[in-house]
């Protein structure tokens, strides 16, 4: 026993050392996070060297961890220094960023702390290929709840990441175009592996902005992947969990969603990824929107109802209105725009695709009117969301509901302006036309200009000067068509006492009698 002894010790004192990963692997074997891999990688470096941004990962067991090294090499610049953003980049990035071991493998190159934790100088020779490591953890225990599900998920079973809580990014213009290698090494052979930009697909090759990259969403592990085509275009989803409703059901809902912005846009999908995961709570939904996708969070049991319906249809319309459009900062100033014309949306695409009826538009409606009409902020001046917006719940909700009742206002006015030849469908698919064509910034002036253009002067007044003053907007009687009217339903906040309220509603004129005008007037087929 005893000339095993010193093995042990060994054996030991190895296991004990894994923590300090950069000192014990990158000292001895820099080119590789693995020795078998030597060669791969010194094959693949010379292949990466047309290529801005080289990401290799792998994962790596610690005893009680799961984590992923993760190798970065970029084309330098002739400076010698350059700043990098350490994933997860919140006010609080130091309790919940899940970066280990960051560590330089270029010769002559340095890593400096700089005032923001976050942010990182990385000093190397100019002109020169730059190469750092690190590793990657989640840095949560507990199941995923509507507090973390932002954060990494990285276990031994699967993982779910967004770009900006597990990529090092250098910090360069978002909008240039770049070409990014990404290459997911030695994951086991059974997982499933799906991101913004492919399904199961180890090596990637990317040419996109920057901002597209940051923006994405990356997964892997014992996912259930369903494909569904909408004619002939590809949609996937990745599925862990089981709820009160089949893949199939949730995949159909989706896919016919995307089928209708489609068909309004009259473009190819925008997004054609779907993750979908559990979450802790009760009627708990989360929908992330990411480029090209959207990530799902859904406690055990959510069945498919209204609400699900809506979420997914808005998150997937701000996709659209995300994807390559350029908003003016600060941009809580056009949440009007982005949240509440993606609610209005949401709402009449479900409806001309027939997955909710008349009645379910009318009475979604009128729960947003009761909510915007007796909310403490609805005569708050647009300006407050800029300082504000993250901080107050009820000022959250403002942009979504003003923005709503501006759309079917702002569709009324257009109708009556061109005598029925346009509606709010032409304004929205010039706008994004000339956004994507020539490159215009969607700010208060470009979206008045077009308001202004498409509804008149009168609209536009009434719309900015609720935007800008102390006073609450109104609503266009004729927003809902020829067969509804509007009322008018006055109470106070507590019976007889409290804040008294006024309240708009809209109801059938005669519910017995519904003609083709009533559908005709949401342009469904």
């Amino acid at each position: 026993m005893r000339k095993f002894l010193p093995f042990f010790l060994l054996a030991v004192t190895l296991i004990r050392l894994s923590d300090s990963y950069g000192r014990i692997l990158f000292d001895k074997k820099p080119e590789s996070l693995n020795g078998s891999d030597k060669k791969h990688n010194s094959s693949q470096n010379k292949e990466d060297q047309n290529f801005d941004l080289s990401y290799s990962i792998e994962p790596f067991y610690d005893i009680n961890v799961f984590r992923f090294n993760v190798i970065l090499e970029f084309q330098s610049e002739k400076s010698g220094e350059i700043q990098i953003l350490l994933p997860g980049n919140t006010a609080d990035w130091e309790d919940k960023s899940g970066v280990k071991f960051l560590k330089a493998l270029s010769p002559g190159t340095s890593i400096l702390d700089t005032e923001r934790p976050e942010v990182k100088t990385i000093k190397y020779i100019p002109g020169s290929p730059v190469k750092i490591c690190y590793q990657i953890e989640q840095t949560h225990q507990d199941e995923i709840t509507f507090d973390n599900h932002y954060m990494p998920i990285i276990t031994k079973r699967y993982f779910h990441v967004f770009s900006d809580m597990f990529f090092v990014i250098p910090i360069w213009s978002l909008t240039k175009e770049f070409n990014i290698r990404i290459a997911w090494n030695h994951l086991p052979s059974n997982w499933n592996i799906l991101n913004s930009f492919g399904v199961n697909q180890k090596m990637q090759d990317l040419n996109i902005q920057l901002w597209k990259f940051k923006h994405a969403v990356f997964a892997g592990g014992d996912f259930r992947i369903v494909q569904k085509l909408d004619g002939t275009v590809p949609l996937y989803f990745g599925i862990r969990g089981s709820w009160g409703f089949t893949d199939d059901q949730i995949c159909d809902l989706s896919r016919d969603i995307i089928s209708g912005e489609r068909k309004f846009w009259n473009e190819d999908a925008s997004t054609r990824l779907e993750i979908i995961l559990p979450v802790e709570g009760y009627e708990v939904q989360i929908a992330e929107t990411r480029s090209d996708a959207i990530s799902l969070f859904l406690s055990p049991m959510r069945k498919i109802d209204y609400r699900l319906k809506h979420s997914l249809a808005r998150d997937y319309f701000q996709n659209w209105i995300a994807d390559g459009i350029a908003y003016a900062e600060p941009q809580p100033l056009v949440y009007w725009f982005q949240k509440g014309f993606s609610n209005y949306y949401a709402r009449l695409i479900l409806l001309r695709t027939g997955l909710i009826t008349l009645d379910e538009y009318v009475d979604d409606f009128n729960t947003v009117l009761d909510r915007y009409f007796t909310s403490p902020m609805r005569y708050e001046k647009n300006e407050r969301l800029v300082k504000e917006y993250w901080t107050d719940p009820d000022l959250q909700m403002l942009p979504s509901l003003r923005g709503d009742i501006f759309a079917h206002n702002l569709n009324y006015d257009i109708i009556r302006n061109s005598q029925a030849g346009k509606s709010l469908d032409d304004l929205m698919r010039d706008l994004y036309n000339r956004c994507h064509t020539e490159s215009l910034i969607i700010s208060n002036g470009s979206l008045s200009a077009m308001i202004r253009y498409y509804a008149g002067d009168a609209a536009l007044a009434h719309l900015m000067r609720t935007l800008n003053s102390k006073v609450e907007t109104k609503v266009v009687p004729g927003a809902l068509g020829p067969c509804f009217q509007l009322e008018i339903q006055a109470y106070r906040r507590f019976w007889i006492l409290g804040e008294y309220y006024e309240v708009p509603i809209f109801r059938y004129i005669d519910r017995n009698n519904r003609t083709l005008n009533c559908i005709g007037w949401f342009q469904i087929n």
